[in-house]
């Protein structure tokens, strides 16, 4: 090390002065207190969050039931719309002949 070093080494101070915190009964308890207010808040906030949530997600799911059950109705008359057309397109392809007189046999 060079002398200029040196001496700015000596002129440090080498003792280092520990910082003591103290505080009284009535310090701590306000921390306490607050700390306790904080974590409050943070939980009723958490709550409130997840509430709001619940309710998206239920509103969401009436919604999903109704359309399904929309759904289902509109699949129904699909299949009745379908059966009806069908049945006269059944009776045109089977050209059947239109009956003049009707006569019945009796069991004797």
């Amino acid at each position: 090390m060079s002398s200029a070093g040196m001496s700015l080494r000596k002129n440090q101070n080498i003792v280092k002065n520990k910082i003591r915190l103290e505080s009284g009964p009535v310090t701590t308890i306000l921390m306490m207190v607050s700390l306790l207010l904080i974590l409050g808040l943070m939980y009723l906030s958490q709550v409130t969050k997840t509430s709001t949530f619940n309710y998206k997600i239920s509103n969401l799911e009436q919604k999903q039931n109704q359309l399904q059950s929309s759904k289902d109705n509109l699949s129904i008359d699909a299949a009745r719309l379908q059966s009806i057309a069908e049945a006269k397109k059944a009776a045109e392809t089977a050209k059947l002949a239109q009956v003049k007189t009707v006569s019945f046999a009796t069991a004797r």
